[in-house]
């Protein structure tokens, strides 16, 4: 942060009074975060109203703070009309001082990989800020680009949507000079409608480009490229089927403890190597980030380097032995498009080994929630696991199309229970969508397996 009392207020009222050159350290939603020195920001949730922290903000030692409604404090009140929108019209000013070149990603599935790849990559030649996991929505993609630095001159920002007006509402934040769209699926299908909503909700980022901005899309998606170039009329496609893209990835086969071998091809040049990831998801990833790279001045070789050094989210596809399993804990979240590449991947990497799946739930896909699971179910009677164990209601829409799955107990009875299954050299996928806490499963899992290395 380098904004001043006055800045905030020119930012959000146009004008500032005298004596309001005091420096603001950092942006707060929190109250119990407010140290001397940060602005308060009063948030209004479901089931939370900043407003009624305002005083213990004060107290704290706020510089100032931005609220909708009357608050009683010994500190500068600036008020808006609403304070999300107040937020992030701060970090659209913030970026502004700053002048970072900001990089969005946005996508169905893959985006936090992305940007945290693309992110590495670009820290081997320039200070980089980003988004801490997935803080993505109107409330953590403002707070990411606050956080950052003047001297960050890049910032990777991921963006987050699941309804028709959010990228309305992150867009005119962002307004990225790169903007990434990754790829599209069916995820969030009950706030985006069917897959021509999805890419048309992800593609509208490109309507926020900077003058002069880059449009980089997916060519494997034609419903997302066509989307694309009705906003963008030549947007830079990436593809891991299209040899004659401008940047191509093929995924060649896998490697020990979860590594693999990938080709990446892009106009500086071609390369072969081994990364510390596996999949044809993982292709798509490298080519998108070389991609982005590319507006950046840095070819095939910087994005091997940063792949070298990537280390995955500890629930993104973070592959781990215990013991003689291979643990592959997916559980951050799920989705149609990321839980099918998920199970194929892990497939690939089991290769004569047992797999083991241990699923849940996918949320938030409205009507055709029954359909998507059904898919899956045929998707797994492809890749002909060992076991599946499944958590969640849709158990049933899943055995339609593959009747060999067993309902998944809580997790202490399955830790307990898996000396009894006698899989001593298989690999074992955990993934869910958030809310069914596949993450528990991977703990005690873990554990006894740990136990039993011992």
């Amino acid at each position: 942060m380098k904004m001043t009392l006055a800045d905030i207020q020119r930012c959000l009222n146009g004008v500032s009074d005298d004596g309001m050159d005091i420096p603001v350290n950092a942006v707060r939603t929190d109250s119990r975060a407010v140290t001397g020195g940060d602005l308060f920001v009063c948030i209004e949730g479901d089931r939370f109203d900043g407003h009624e922290f305002a005083e213990q903000a004060a107290q704290a030692g706020a510089a100032g703070i931005v609220t909708s409604k009357i608050v009683q404090v010994d500190v500068p009140v600036f008020m808006v009309r609403d304070t999300t929108v107040a937020l992030g019209q701060l970090a659209a000013c913030h970026r502004s001082q700053c002048k970072a070149k900001l990089i969005a990603v946005t996508g169905t599935a893959g985006k936090t990989t992305v940007k945290e790849l693309l992110a590495e990559v670009l820290s081997g030649s320039f200070p980089v800020a980003k988004n801490y996991r997935n803080f993505n929505n109107q409330i953590g993609l403002p707070l990411s680009m606050l956080k950052a630095r003047p001297e960050q001159s890049v910032w990777v920002m991921e963006l987050g949507i699941s309804v028709v007006s959010d990228m309305a509402e992150l867009g005119p934040i962002a307004t990225p000079d790169v903007a990434l769209i990754t790829n599209v699926g069916p995820g969030h299908l009950q706030g985006l409608g069917d897959l021509e909503g999805v890419a048309r909700a992800k593609a509208s980022l490109l309507r926020y480009l900077q003058p002069g901005g880059v449009a980089i899309v997916s060519m494997d998606y034609p419903q997302l490229w066509n989307a694309a170039r009705k906003i963008v009329a030549e947007p830079v496609g990436f593809s891991t089927t299209n040899e004659s893209a401008p940047f191509f990835c093929r995924f060649i086969g896998p490697g020990q403890y979860g590594s693999g071998r990938f080709l990446l091809r892009t106009p500086k040049g071609e390369k072969e190597f081994d990364a510390p990831f596996c999949g044809e998801h993982f292709a798509e990833n490298l080519a998108a980030v070389a991609a982005a790279a590319h507006t950046a001045s840095l070819g095939p070789q910087d994005v091997v380097q940063g792949a070298a050094r990537f280390s995955a989210d500890t629930q993104r596809f973070c592959c781990r032995p215990a013991g003689s399993v291979m643990v592959i804990d997916d559980t951050y979240n799920a989705n149609p498009l990321s839980m099918k590449r998920s199970v194929e991947t892990a497939r690939t990497i089991a290769e004569d080994r047992p797999l083991v799946l241990l699923l849940g739930d996918m949320l938030e896909l409205g009507e055709e929630s029954a359909l998507r699971h059904h898919e899956l179910g045929e998707t797994l009677a492809l890749i002909k696991p060992e076991a599946v164990f499944w958590k969640g209601e849709h158990i049933g829409d899943v055995r339609s199309a593959y009747p060999d799955v067993l309902p998944l107990p809580a997790p202490a009875e399955f830790a307990e229970n898996w000396k009894d299954m006698k899989l001593d050299d298989a690999v074992v996928l955990l993934k869910g969508s958030r809310s069914m806490k596949m993450e528990e499963y991977t703990k005690a899992l873990r554990a006894v397996l740990q136990g039993e290395a011992s």
